[in-house]
C-alpha cells in the first residue's frame, strides 16, 4: 500500500543512519508498480513506469499467454559498463598473457555475466552482449602485433575449437 511505503521511506534514513549509512535521494523514489496499476494503465493505453534496480530494468510486459507481468532486462548502464570493463581489461592484458590464458579468463568473465544477468526475459540482451563481446575480443586480439592475428573466418574457426560460453537463462523468474 502507498501509505505503508511512505511510512517506510520516512523511517529508512533513520535506520540507515544507525549504521553510518545514508540514503541517496537522487536514486530513491516510490514507483507504483503493482498489478492493479498495470491493468489500469493497460486499459487507458498508457505505459507503466520502469525502474532500474540491481543492474536490471524492471518493466511490465505481456507473457506468452497474454497476461501482464513484471519483466527484467539488463539496464543500459550496466550493459555498457560490462562492455567497457571487458574492453579495458583486454587492452591491458592482451600482450601480457598467452592466447590460451586470455581465453580462459575471458570465458570466466563472460560466464559470470551470464550467470548474474541470466534471468527470464533477458535472453535477447545476453545474445547482444555475446555479439558485442566477440567483436571486442576480435579487435583486441588483432592488436597484439603489427600484423593481424586473425581474419573473421579464422576467428570463427578458433571459436568452434575453443567456444566461449553461450548465453543462457540460469534463473527462472516467470511466476
Amino acid at each position: 500500500k502507498e501509505e505503508d511505503a511512505l511510512k517506510f521511506l520516512k523511517v529508512l534514513p533513520l535506520r540507515l543512519a544507525k549504521f553510518g549509512l545514508e540514503l541517496n535521494l537522487g536514486k530513491t523514489k516510490l514507483v507504483k508498480i503493482g498489478k492493479v496499476e498495470a491493468y489500469q494503465k493497460e486499459l487507458l493505453g498508457k505505459r507503466m513506469p520502469t525502474f532500474d534496480f540491481l543492474g536490471f530494468t524492471h518493466y511490465w510486459g505481456k507473457s506468452n499467454t497474454g497476461k501482464l507481468r513484471l519483466k527484467r532486462k539488463t539496464s543500459k548502464k550496466r550493459f555498457r559498463r560490462a562492455l567497457v570493463s571487458l574492453n579495458q581489461w583486454l587492452k591491458e592484458q592482451r600482450n601480457r598473457l598467452t592466447l590460451q590464458q586470455l581465453w580462459k579468463i575471458i570465458s570466466s568473465k563472460i560466464r559470470g555475466h551470464y550467470n548474474y544477468f541470466g534471468v527470464t526475459d533477458n535472453i535477447h540482451t545476453l545474445q547482444r552482449f555475446e555479439y558485442e563481446a566477440k567483436r571486442l575480443i576480435f579487435a583486441r586480439i588483432n592488436r597484439r602485433s603489427q600484423c593481424k592475428s586473425f581474419t573473421w573466418k579464422e576467428f570463427n574457426g578458433y571459436l568452434k575449437i575453443f567456444p566461449l560460453p553461450k548465453p543462457k537463462i540460469s534463473v527462472n523468474l516467470g511466476w
